[in-house]
């Protein structure tokens, strides 16, 4: 893992200015490179890399010493090439150019990008300055960087534009005295986050995977203790948030069914919370969209332990966590039969939840007393209970019995008699949740 300085030399001949970036000044460098080097790369070491790459028409020009011509004389220039001036820094990192083709054809560009995706090894961190060079520079930088990222585990530290053109036009800039061409230095490292929150959003819509979100809130919300030394209310609220979710898909994912309505109250909780806070630009656009999107979703719970069941089994289709539905499906029913008798759910001293489900056995099978199992026997009183419920709804019974072989299937992989193709599982459990859905609507 290094450090990694990456830029574009253009041909252009240009001018000495001063490169300014938030209270840090560089004065009177011709190369906005040399600039952005010095801001960032001074504290190096040897195994740390600065790469230019360059056109050979911009070799020539602005990589070699002299490279251009006086407009009044047509005499050759005495100027330093960008070059000598990374020399005359003294970084003690190293550096290299590298000769890339003028990339004005799809061919070119994709040499290009295929040159600057070599040029980074694995787990680099990287910077990259994208002020100069063909017009579709900035777009292939953002795409090769965000390639990086997932092939080579690279992080992205800064991406920095030299704004000349907000002094002026090129005339205009030419006139101005030295001291008046003070050039703003942008830091557009927040754009590719951007990038980074859209994806991962997609991610937690489209699969249900919140792991992505959370990394980047947690990132976002140890940016923000760094300014403010860890007493700042937007930090906590982001990793608030970002815990909430993870334990939200998480609890899902697993089946943690005790667990969905209270990680969801605190999720709802969260979302209110960041919501009641305005945060630097860089991050309030892309939370605005996250927590709109999630509150999309988490709205679907209601709230009471059996319908937020019941939404979590619909959720996990949703997301196609086909297995997670099944079971979350069965569970909550039988949540709902133990419910309905007057039973505790959560009370697992006294079965009640064996007995949910050996009494609908018993209901299906007309199996007599003698051959009962010996927890329902222990309770025959609680047996006539379920029994006579289970009279009242038979559709939900029948459902339930459906689940057991259909999670079965799931469970031991289709290594059974009769496998059922994996197309079908959607299809069936999609059928039972909106009979359920109706039916626990309607009596809960």
């Amino acid at each position: 893992m290094s450090k990694l300085y990456l830029s574009f030399l253009g041909t252009s001949d240009y001018l000495p200015c001063t490169y300014e970036h938030q209270a840090e000044r560089i004065e009177n460098v011709r190369f906005v490179q040399e600039a952005t080097i010095r801001m960032n790369c001074m504290g190096w070491s040897e195994k740390d890399w600065v790469i230019i790459f360059t056109t050979r028409k911009a070799d020539t020009c602005n990589w070699q010493d002299n490279g251009h011509k006086d407009r009044k004389t047509g005499e050759n220039t005495t100027v330093a090439g960008l070059e000598t001036c990374i020399k005359n820094s003294n970084g003690n990192f190293t550096y290299e150019q590298v000769l890339i083709p003028d990339g004005k054809n799809e061919k070119e560009i994709w040499d290009i990008f295929i040159q600057v995706f070599d040029s980074i090894q694995q787990q680099d961190e990287v910077i990259f300055d994208i002020t100069h060079g063909f017009r579709s520079i900035p777009m292939l930088a953002i795409v090769v960087l965000n390639y990086a990222k997932i092939m080579k585990q690279a992080t992205l530290k800064g991406i920095y534009y030299g704004a000349l053109e907000a002094l002026g036009s090129p005339a205009e800039v030419r006139e101005m005295p030295l001291e008046k061409r003070i050039v703003p230095v942008l830091d557009l490292t927040s754009f590719d986050q951007l990038m980074e929150w859209s994806v991962a959003t997609d991610r937690f819509i489209e699969a249900g995977d919140a792991a992505q979100i959370s990394k980047i809130a947690q990132n976002s919300a140890n940016l923000i203790l760094s300014q403010t030394n860890g007493s700042d209310l937007q930090q906590r609220s982001i990793v608030r948030l970002a815990k909430d979710l993870d334990q939200f898909t998480k609890a899902l994912s697993a089946c943690r069914g005790q667990e969905i309505s209270p990680v969801v109250k605190n999720l709802k909780q969260s979302l209110e919370n960041c919501t009641k806070l305005t945060f630097d630009i860089s991050l309030n656009i892309p939370l605005k969209t996250i927590i709109s999107k999630i509150e999309g979703q988490i709205s679907q719970f209601p709230g009471h332990f059996i319908k937020d069941g019941i939404q979590a089994a619909r959720w996990c289709l949703e997301h196609n966590l086909i297995q997670q539905s099944y079971t979350i499906l069965q569970e909550t029913l039988i949540t709902y039969f133990v419910y309905k008798i007057g039973e505790n759910p959560e009370d697992f001293k006294n079965k009640n939840r064996d007995l949910a489900n050996q009494a609908a056995n018993i209901l299906e099978k007309n199996t007599p007393y003698e051959n009962w199992k010996k927890e329902a026997k222990e309770h025959p009183a609680v047996i006539e209970k379920y029994t006579h419920f289970y009279q009242t709804q038979p559709e939900l019974v029948e459902i339930y019995h459906n689940l057991t072989g259909y999670r079965n299937d799931i469970n031991h992989a289709g290594y059974n008699g009769n496998p059922m193709s994996a197309k079908k599982f959607n299809s069936k459990i999609s059928k039972f949740l909106e009979i359920v859905e109706k039916a626990i609507k309607e009596t809960c």
